[in-house]
């Protein structure tokens, strides 16, 4: 379920994205954020503690939840190649721009920990694994599924766009997945 955010909120996220992702060479300051956006410092801080705590509200709002993980793993587990399509099409374009900015060269590296150590949570609670396996195997299963799942959304944000639309690409993920990289189905 998608939670509405404050217009003045969302404003003041905005001003704070822009900045983010314009390479400006100096440190953000709330006052290029609150000039962006229109409002004073005191507006700002009716929403944030400070810069840091805006950054990590908008990592957090990137993050996997526990019902479309559970959607998800579902249809994987099923082969509902159907399914898995209209889960990552009902996904918002921008969360996935965002997404793919953090999860590059000028991202957040605390962002990639925060998906990754996501993932792995969801992985263990919902996913089959083989639990006999010791920890130091599970954890090592898991970083390499997590590792080629965000790498491979990043490289087609930056890459595969050009070659593939959402669901030529969701179709050759899923193929990979279920029948490995020599398989020529597409």
């Amino acid at each position: 379920m998608k939670t509405t955010i404050p217009e003045t909120k969302q404003n003041l996220i905005d001003a704070y994205w822009y900045l983010y992702t314009a390479n400006i060479p100096s440190k953000i300051t709330v006052k290029m954020i609150t000039d962006r956006a229109g409002y004073n410092r005191g507006t700002f801080y009716a929403y944030f503690l400070d810069i840091e705590d805006l950054h990590n509200q908008i990592e957090d709002s990137l993050l996997p939840s526990d019902e479309k993980f559970k959607k998800l793993r579902d249809a994987t587990f099923s082969k509902n190649g159907q399914e898995i399509v209209r889960i990552f099409m009902n996904e918002d374009r921008v969360l996935g721009e965002k997404v793919n900015f953090l999860l590059g060269p000028n991202g957040s590296l605390s962002f990639q920990t925060k998906l990754k150590d996501k993932l792995k949570e969801l992985m263990l609670k919902y996913a089959p694994l083989e639990l006999k396996e010791s920890k130091k195997v599970i954890d090592y299963k898991i970083n390499m599924i997590c590792s080629i799942f965000y790498e491979t959304i990043h490289y087609w944000y930056d890459e595969g766009k050009n070659n593939f639309n959402e669901e030529e690409f969701i179709k050759l993920m899923m193929n990979i997945i279920f029948y490995g990289v020599s398989d020529g189905n597409f």
